[in-house]
């Protein structure tokens, strides 16, 4: 069995000793009461840690843990963390004499009594567990958010007790080290190399960070500060092309953020290391920022949106530095503070990066749709949510805190004024400096600062879920455009909308905007076009009428608003979701209109993703087959004609993505094989390993070939074991799928996470949906462990990407079924389900609906 598996199915009661507390045994994880104990009762924390990593998988990581702390109260049992099975733990002791001790639960038990009032130190000697040490042939890196660090370390693991750390790691020879402070000293060897670290500033447990293995790396000194960057791509020519605008960024945004928040950048130095398919975008260690190797090496085309990306991601984790490193949320009900303001301060920073983007319009598509996604659904959640156990954080993270908080925030932002934010954001820092601090608190700053009821205001946006509708009523020739009457206490959601309004009198148009801030009759007459959050500003569902948005459609090329194309698009889709628009051929009929004539690479980026959503997921098989010789003249067309290479390689993805005809097939293995040149269309290793993997999906009799020869090109050995790890994923046989799904419910096949998100996609595809089916009921079985074994985003991403590719009415019921057969199936999980089958449901209902009434 393997040590993850141990940890995930529960530790055996050991009791080392002869004396046992009668004190109540503490439960697994951290609890709410545990953590607020423990914050009574110790002060001034600091630890040493020591691993010895070996160099073969197999063997374990040994360590020493000297942890010194002052005791204010002496009476009661020390508990410590560490999720692990009771033999990792083979000495405690104080002062060279062996502690009475036990380990229960995931917990560290040192029997009351033997510390002192006031200082101490407790010596541990432990084998560190797997599960977050994410342990590679050549390379090795942790991720200990949320409770994380007691998997792998004994510690207090939870945010608020913040601790200074020194650490020191021996590692085999040749491997490269970086971790949270500047390296003391480096000692080589023979087979062993030990660095040893500086003591941090006082940190949370979960931002204790270092990775070592073969990585290479370079150094650049921007604005005085130095910084170091660790890699594993072996495409020289790739770094070189992204090297110095890396560090460019970072150097911007850090320096926006000093400026900004009047605090120079708050820890001794900044390195970053890029994972090969590393859990997340980024996380933001202080001086050792992890990111995604791929989303910082971009390929030679990459999309405007792409860039984007990578500049919002830097800027994101360069905020978190103030934003959660320095200032820590007091509890993890509070994580959504953190992340919301890495976000809102990323939008701010990547302007001046990037003047020819319409940054409203970007804030407007990035933020809005995902926040939709889960907010309509019925497992929506609040922006804060309750939290009494600290192994349950992960499942708090999603689309409400990185998508709905930014829009709560600039609404707050637009209530108050730019100056009152900034000043008491800076207020806010200043004051809870390497510290700990709550929503609450920032709106008690705030509250002093302005008359406006800033509790209520926070009791709607962020303390509750779901989101307000807006209602067209018709009365005496007037329309009245106002929030439905709200199903839960009434809800008021303070925030001004602006409608756009078209008279059509003859051949002249009448065009004007109006504000509303509370429920307002406007002068519009019955039979006007009304196109409300005209400025996408306010958030909600703004249906709109049948005749506005078919005019909209044929007339689009005459909105000039990039913003006002933008928020229209957005509502008309959810018109669609909700059944109250356009049907599932006209909307994608309407879809290629618009991509047809729009110029904005971020609309027609947000366009494509709506039409291929709608071509999978609302389209029957006989309406796909009867649009697809249209689809795929259009996307192939669309891609001759653009001349920006980012867009042509936009258009190129969702023709590879949607096409399916004997024609497409023989113009995607064309390019694959290097028959076919598109002028500027560039194709790198991952998109040839992709373009391998949709054609093998599609050309079943030469699967297996197509694969193997892609395999055998693959240079990079990262991207070579992914593509390794995916290909029984597209195997023809269903038998060899069968057996790759059956390997998932291995903890250890599912380390790599990004690997099985990729190969669940194919296992899931929409055109293998029926033989899929088999699938779905293990997978929703799994997310418990899953919960417990992956990271935080893998349990919405597991459900995503389980149900994404399906549309059929047994898939919804499986999922129907298994909630029915489990009524007390914990709610955060039954939410995540709920969310990944919103589509699914809303096709099934769509399709239910137009067959009784064709």
């Amino acid at each position: 069995m393997s040590l993850r598996t141990i940890a995930g199915f529960g530790l055996l009661l050991v009791v080392f000793g002869c004396h046992r507390s009668a004190v109540q045994l503490p439960e697994q994880g951290v609890s709410f009461e545990l953590q607020k104990e423990r914050k009574r009762q110790l002060d001034s924390i600091r630890y040493g840690v020591e691993l010895w990593i070996p160099d073969s998988l197999q063997a374990s990581i040994r360590g020493m843990l000297k942890v010194d702390f002052l005791m204010k109260d002496e009476s009661k049992p020390l508990v410590l963390d560490f999720s692990q099975d009771p033999n990792f733990v083979e000495s405690v002791k104080q002062e060279g004499k062996d502690l009475r001790y036990r380990v229960e639960n995931g917990h560290i038990i040192i029997e009351e009594g033997q510390l002192n009032k006031g200082e101490n130190e407790v010596e541990i000697a432990f084998t560190a567990g797997d599960l977050s040490l994410n342990r590679n042939e050549e390379y090795l890196y942790t991720l200990l958010v949320p409770d994380r660090a007691s998997t792998c370390l004994p510690l207090f693991d939870q945010p608020n007790l913040k601790a200074r750390y020194s650490l020191t790691l021996h590692t085999p020879a040749g491997w490269e080290a970086v971790a949270n402070e500047a390296l003391k000293k480096r000692k080589q060897g023979n087979t062993e190399w030990t660095y040893q670290f500086e003591e941090t500033e006082p940190i949370s447990s979960y931002l204790l960070a270092f990775a070592t293995g073969r990585f290479s790396k370079a150094t650049r000194t921007l604005s005085g500060r130095e910084m170091t960057m660790y890699y594993r791509e072996t495409d020289s020519v790739k770094v070189a092309r992204n090297l110095q605008e890396i560090f460019e960024l970072h150097d911007q945004s850090l320096q926006w953020l000093e400026k900004y928040t009047g605090i120079e950048y708050p820890f001794s130095k900044f390195d970053l290391a890029l994972i090969p398919s590393f859990q997340y975008g980024g996380m933001e260690h202080p001086g050792a920022v992890f990111y995604n190797e791929s989303s910082l090496f971009l390929d030679e085309n990459a999309t405007i949106t792409k860039k984007l990306a990578r500049a919002n991601v830097i800027a994101h984790e360069s905020a978190h530095m103030w934003f959660g490193d320095l200032v820590t949320m007091d509890w993890f009900n509070d994580v959504w503070l953190k992340e919301v303001f890495a976000n809102f301060m990323a939008a701010k920073i990547v302007h001046p990066t990037f003047p020819e983007i319409n940054h409203q319009l970007k804030f407007l598509l990035t933020h809005f749709p995902a926040a939709y996604q889960v907010d309509r659904s019925q497992g929506a959640n609040p922006i804060m949510q309750n939290l009494g156990n600290l192994k349950n954080a992960g499942t708090l993270y999603g689309s409400i805190i990185y998508h709905k908080a930014p829009i709560v925030m600039q609404q707050l932002e637009q209530k108050i004024g730019e100056d009152l934010m900034r000043e008491s954001l800076r207020e806010y820092l200043h004051q809870y400096a390497f510290g700990n601090a709550r929503w609450d608190d920032l709106i008690g700053i705030i509250d002093k600062k302005t008359p406006l009821d800033m509790q209520a205001w926070s009791q709607v946006w962020v303390k509750t879920s779901g989101m307000p509708q807006y209602g067209l009523q018709v009365g005496d020739g007037q329309v009245h455009f106002a929030q439905v009457p709200d199903s839960v206490d009434s809800r008021i959601w303070q925030q001004p909308l602006k409608t756009n309004i078209r008279s059509l009198e003859g051949s002249k148009i009448l065009d004007f905007d109006l504000i509303m801030g509370g429920e307002p009759v406007w002068p519009a007459k019955q039979g006007d076009l009304t196109y409300p959050n005209a400025d996408g500003k306010a958030y909600g569902y703004f249906p709109i009428d049948t005749p506005s948005t078919q005019f909209f459609l044929n007339h689009y090329s005459e909105f000039k608003d990039p913003v006002f194309r933008g928020a229209t698009m957005i509502n008309i889709w959810e018109g669609f979701l909700r059944g109250q628009g356009l049907a599932p051929v006209p909307m994608a009929e309407g879809l290629l209109t618009v991509i047809a004539q729009e110029k904005d690479p971020l609309l027609i980026d947000y366009a494509l993703g709506v039409l291929s959503t709608t071509w999978w997921n609302f389209l029957t098989e006989d309406q796909r087959l009867a649009l697809q010789v249209k689809l795929e003249s259009n996307l192939w067309s669309s891609m001759l004609k653009a001349e920006d290479k980012g867009l042509k390689k936009a258009f190129f993805s969702k023709y590879q993505n949607m096409a399916y005809s004997k024609d497409a097939v023989g113009k995607l293995t064309a390019l694959w094989n290097g028959k076919l040149v598109v002028q500027d269309l560039v194709l790198s290793e991952d998109n040839l390993i992709f373009l391998a993997c949709q054609i093998a999906l599609l050309d079943e009799p030469r699967a297996r070939d197509i694969l193997k020869t892609q395999l055998a090109k693959v240079e990079n050995a990262d991207r070579r074991g992914k593509l390794q790890f995916m290909m029984p994923a597209l195997d023809p046989d269903a038998a060899v799928r069968d057996a790759f799904f059956e390997s998932l419910k291995q903890a250890k096949n599912r380390e790599k996470e990004g690997w099985v998100l990729a190969a669940l996609g194919y296992l899931h595809h929409p055109l293998r949906q029926q033989a899929a089916l088999q699938y779905i009921t293990p997978s929703m079985e799994l997310l418990e462990e899953i919960q417990l074994t992956g990271d935080i985003f893998f349990p919405t991403r597991w459900m995503d990407h389980t149900f994404g590719g399906h549309s059929s009415k047994e898939a919804s019921l499986l999922a129907r079924a298994f909630l029915a057969e489990n009524p007390n199936y914990p709610l955060f999980l039954k939410e995540k389900i709920l969310q990944a089958t919103d589509i699914l449901d809303r096709s099934v209902a769509m399709r239910g609906s137009f067959a009784a009434n064709p």
